[in-house]
């Protein structure tokens, strides 16, 4: 809401400090925010998510990358992978094994990271539309204070799953649309390659249609929290209908323009088709996504757990 109110204003690119400066203004100390929270705000210090591994992906709480106790701090060694903008960012938001004896959920702590702290590598991943947006980045040795642990040491699940409630509501917002295509911007595409066709029309105003009542099921979670409260599942809902809206968008869009979309002729629609495939992965899986709402809003049965 306030985003919209100041449209058109020049201002920072938070990027997804959009959703961990919320999460430290919820879980943080005194201390922190008043460390963090104004240079993030102002685009000084920008972040980004440390949580998704090798071997924990889906499963967010399967992590390996641990970190030891030493005077003072913690020593943090092991690999993240898929971290959008590890390149651009100043400090991580990260999930660590504190606690290796404990169950998996019991373990974990949360510490900010400094990116640029010895011991820290970010290598770029190349991907389908030729950028290197996302990047593995390998933790050997580094430092990290005590003033760092967001929340309580081993607790630190319970911060995670704050940041990925607030990372979903964004992202229901279309805060994580990026570069893929607007269901707006068909109705330019439709006029001049397909002016005449009913067809065309009719798909270009559904998705119109389904644009607007993503919005209005937006204004709930945004009413949450002005009352206050935490995010709720249904920013689950807002991300799954998100993320296979833009793809339903991206594949109009891609076949209203033709040959065009693979000649170069119309080089940002073609853009937004391929960056759109991930939309479905980042932030959760639409089939994790399923999960939580059939679980948290449905009260159906929980998903079997394979070890």
């Amino acid at each position: 809401m306030i985003e919209q109110e100041l449209d058109g204003v020049k201002q920072p690119n938070l990027g997804i400090g959009a959703w961990v400066v919320l999460t430290l203004v919820q879980c943080g100390t005194p201390e922190q925010a008043e460390r963090w929270i104004r240079p993030s705000l102002m685009g000084d210090m920008r972040w980004c998510q440390l949580f998704s591994e090798p071997g924990a992906g889906s499963d967010a709480a399967a992590i390996k990358t641990r970190a030891t106790r030493v005077d003072g701090g913690w020593r943090v060694s092991g690999q993240k992978v898929w971290t959008s903008d590890a390149r651009g960012s100043n400090m991580g938001l990260a999930t660590v094994r504190t606690d290796p004896n404990a169950p998996k959920h019991k373990g974990v702590s949360m510490l900010a990271i400094d990116m640029t702290a010895k011991g820290v590598e970010v290598r770029p991943l190349r991907e389908i539309t030729g950028e290197t947006l996302f990047n593995e980045v390998f933790f050997d040795d580094v430092f990290v204070p005590d003033a760092d642990v967001v929340g309580e040491v081993n607790r630190g699940w319970a911060v995670a799953r704050a940041t990925l409630g607030n990372e979903r509501v964004s992202i229901g917002g279309n805060k994580g649309r990026l570069d893929s295509l607007g269901a707006d911007e068909l109705v330019a595409l439709a006029s001049e390659h397909a002016p005449r066709d009913p067809g065309v029309a009719r798909e270009v105003g559904r998705l119109v249609a389904e644009h607007h009542a993503m919005r209005s099921l937006n204004l709930r979670l945004v009413m949450r929290a002005i009352a206050g409260g935490p995010p709720g599942p249904e920013g689950s809902v807002t991300k799954l209908l998100s993320a296979e809206h833009a793809q339903r968008v991206a594949e109009l869009g891609m076949s209203i323009i033709g040959v065009a979309g693979v000649s170069g002729a119309a080089g940002r629609v073609a853009h937004g088709y391929l960056f759109s495939r991930c939309l479905t992965i980042a932030g959760g899986t639409s089939e994790i996504v399923r999960n939580v709402i059939a679980e948290r809003l449905l009260g159906l049965p929980r998903d079997p757990l394979v070890s």
